[in-house]
Parts: structure tokens; C-alpha cells; sequence
């Protein structure tokens, strides 16, 4: 163990959180993502495509910006991934790799940021692209 600095903590475990995720990404294929992709309605298909081309761009999405682009509210995304993890939960894996960052110190809820790998993004995206 490495000892972390207190007021570091808490961005350290979401790093390490979002490393051992991207580690999976690579366990979800494009038949799997595209399986459970035309089995959402077009909220959460926007959700997603935009959180995967986001994490392609380096250019995080928040949980506002999600919402807008998918005329949902934001507690209505957070239901969204909350489905997609437990969708491909169900399908006997790993969990699906996307994340849902903690609130910034200061900033509202809607500033919480949607990330993917981009390793599982680019699956994301693939299979996106075949509908």
C-alpha cells in the first residue's frame, strides 16, 4: 500500500476505481454491447453514445449535459446507468465500464461526470455504429 494524503483520498479511489474498470472494458464485446444497445429506448441510447464519444474526444460528459442532449432529467440518467450496469450484470460479467464520478467540491449535482474507458468506449461506439 501507498499512503494517500487525506484530502486526496477520494479522487485516489476513484482512479483506481476507473482503472480496474478500464481493465475489463476489453471483456464486453461489440455483439454484447450492440445486444443490450437495441434494447434501450432512445434516452438511453443518447446516454451512451454520448458518454462513449466523450470519452473517445476527452471531453467528459456531466449528468446535466446527458440530460439535455436526452431530453431527461437528470435523476432520469442516473436511473439510465444504473440499467446499464445492471443489464450487462445480468448477462454474467463484469460490469458494464461506465462510471458516475463524484460531485466536484462546490459545484451542484449536475456537474457529476459520466466516464468510460476509452478502450470500452470505442466498443461502444462500434457498436453503435452497426444500427
Amino acid at each position: 500500500m501507498v499512503p494517500v494524503p487525506q484530502e486526496l483520498a477520494e479522487q485516489v479511489q476513484q482512479y483506481v476505481t476507473f482503472r480496474v474498470a478500464n481493465e475489463i472494458a476489453a471483456v464486453w464485446s461489440e455483439d454484447a454491447v450492440a445486444e443490450i444497445y437495441g434494447q434501450l429506448d432512445d434516452a438511453a441510447r443518447t446516454v451512451v453514445r454520448a458518454v462513449a464519444q466523450g470519452a473517445v474526444d476527452d471531453e467528459p460528459v456531466t449528468l446535466a449535459r446527458a440530460a439535455e442532449l436526452a431530453g431527461a432529467t437528470d435523476r432520469e440518467v442516473l436511473g439510465i446507468v444504473l440499467e446499464l450496469v445492471q443489464r450487462f450484470r445480468g448477462l454474467g460479467g463484469p460490469v458494464f465500464p461506465l462510471l458516475l464520478l463524484d460531485v466536484p467540491e462546490g459545484a451542484d449535482e449536475g456537474q457529476r461526470v459520466i466516464v468510460m474507458p476509452k478502450d470500452g468506449a470505442r466498443v461502444t461506439l462500434a457498436a453503435v455504429g452497426r444500427g
